[in-house]
């Protein structure tokens, strides 16, 4: 069997996925050069992941980030360190191609716990916002539903959107249309909207992606200009899908009220990359930190000097240090929200993940 076969095989086993959808990711979604697949002692294999390649948008720079999904191993083999091993090499993977990050959605809370042994942190969160089924999304402009939803302009308008979030990871172009087949194999809708604007004509100005889960109307990610836009997205919604109560996943710095929920997770791979964009970003920020990684010690175990729009290693330096913590503390000092970072003098952020394959 191929390596494709061969993870799609254990995948199946693994997962209560649609083979709808399990034939929509490997036969849109899969890249050989993305998965890892790891064998027994008698060539068999037992356990695999997709290592998927995104950037992120973050100080102004877009560094590239890994994104672990389907992380699997065969319930006949589990028990015997396969996934152990299957991690260490995705780190060691993500860390050789160059990435700043790699992230993921465990699959239950039990999870968080399991993936914080190699470096992991819940940085990723969601603000939870629940409207009832008589909640109506008033808006004060006038908006159009846009019937071309695979239009060069949706896909323009969408990335518009993704890059005005200020830590966001980011999907390209085939991530967008990949997402609709996704949406489309759980029966969900997508909805973009229009406004007339005397200047601009017609432009998209919000959309939104909406499933039922059980009763109610799950949105997992509304983009748009402002919030009147963004609640033209979310009244289309409704009037596609009744008056079901709604959950909406939304910014974790949305000023509405909601519970902040954890919604992914995060490790630094290169932790000199990340200070090196944060120096450039903020050339009169001042920092002195030492950082230890026992997954990734030759690339951030180090002591890292950070002033005047430079981030240099001195691993003989033997002053004071702002912070002395392992990579993961490191992790959440760097995506923590801007109140933390303010307490913590570093210029820290909260970074937001949605639309992802999970």
């Amino acid at each position: 069997m191929s390596k494709r076969d061969e993870i799609k095989k254990i995948w199946t086993e693994c997962f209560n996925d649609s083979r709808q959808y399990v034939d929509m990711y490997f036969n849109q979604v899969y890249r050989d050069d993305e998965a890892l697949l790891l064998t027994d002692q008698s060539g068999a294999p037992v356990s695999s992941l997709m290592l998927q390649h995104y950037t992120m948008s973050f100080h102004g720079a877009e560094p590239g980030v890994s994104y672990i999904a389907g992380a699997a191993t065969k319930r006949s083999k589990r028990g015997h360190g396969y996934m152990t091993r299957l991690m260490s090499e995705a780190l060691e993977e993500s860390a050789a191609r160059g990435d700043m990050l790699c992230s993921l959605i465990p699959a239950d809370e039990a999870l968080y716990f399991f993936y914080r042994r190699y470096g992991f942190s819940t940085v990723f969160y969601t603000k939870e916002q629940r409207f009832t089924s008589f909640h109506a999304f008033p808006v004060r402009g006038e908006y159009h539903h846009v019937d071309n939803q695979v239009d060069d302009e949706v896909w323009c308008a969408f990335n518009r959107f993704q890059r005005s979030r200020r830590c966001y990871i980011l999907h390209s172009q085939r991530d967008f249309f990949n997402i609709l087949s996704d949406l489309k194999a759980d029966g969900g809708n997508f909805v973009v909207m229009s406004r007339f604007d005397e200047d601009c004509g017609s432009e998209i100005v919000s959309m939104a992606w909406g499933v039922r889960r059980d009763d109610i109307l799950l949105v997992t990610d509304v983009m748009g200009e402002d919030r009147d836009s963004r609640s033209a997205a979310m009244r289309q919604l409704r009037c596609l899908n009744g008056n079901l109560p709604v959950l909406l996943y939304g910014h974790p710095d949305d000023s509405i009220g909601g519970r902040l929920m954890p919604r992914g997770m995060g490790r630094l791979v290169n932790v000199g990359k990340a200070l090196s964009i944060i120096a450039a970003a903020y050339p009169d920020f001042k920092c002195r930190v030492r950082v230890t990684d026992k997954l990734l010690p030759a690339l951030n175990s180090h002591t890292f000097i950070v002033e005047n729009g430079n981030c240099e290693i001195d691993d003989s330096y033997s002053g004071r240090l702002d912070f002395d913590v392992p990579v993961d503390v490191m992790t959440d000092i760097v995506f923590s929200s801007e109140t933390i970072g303010s307490i913590v003098r570093f210029p820290s952020v909260r970074p937001m993940i949605s639309l992802m394959l999970d």
